[in-house]
């Protein structure tokens, strides 16, 4: 037997975890895939980079040291998506190009990111799902400059993706 660190009950992605999300369990040791944690200090504070299930055993690769964890000269942009049932169905990795399309459709839509990586999804319940005022709020490793036009376009037009 050995005893490893599991989920205490199902947490959503971009959760931050403390000693309250997390249980020990004993296990048997042929049941323990590589890379399971053992101490829960080793997971405290650090970001989920999806969704867990209640009793999942928990290994590093859940999550992120921080929320700087992007490549070297970029930044981590939030955005907002006009449907959150499509905010849903990216995962963190997933590599996008960002659409802004006027929301009086009296200009073409333009691509005004290309290759954004997804960072983040929070969950939303499922009652949120579909058109929102708020729409899905997505965080994205992009450049500085990227950055800034992702912000200018998150206050004037309405904003889609697309998967690479």
């Amino acid at each position: 037997m050995i005893t490893v660190v599991k989920a205490k009950s199902q947490l959503p992605g971009g959760a931050v975890l403390s000693a309250t999300d997390l249980v020990l369990d004993p296990v048997m040791a042929s049941d323990v895939p590589d890379g399971v944690l053992t101490d829960p200090g080793d997971l405290i504070g650090k970001t989920l980079t999806a969704p867990v299930a209640e009793n999942q055993m928990m290994t590093m690769l859940t999550t992120t040291g921080s929320r700087t964890s992007v490549q070297p000269g970029h930044v981590m942009a939030p955005l907002r998506l006009a449907d959150t049932a499509v905010s849903a169905l990216l995962r963190p990795g997933d590599v996008v190009d960002v659409v802004a399309a006027d929301a009086q459709g009296e200009q073409p839509a333009t691509v005004i990111a290309i290759g954004a990586r997804v960072v983040t999804v929070p969950d939303l319940p499922d009652d949120r799902a579909g058109p929102s005022p708020d729409g899905g709020l997505v965080l994205v490793d992009v450049d500085s400059h990227t950055a800034t036009v992702l912000a200018q376009a998150v206050a004037s037009a309405t904003l889609s993706i697309i998967w690479r």
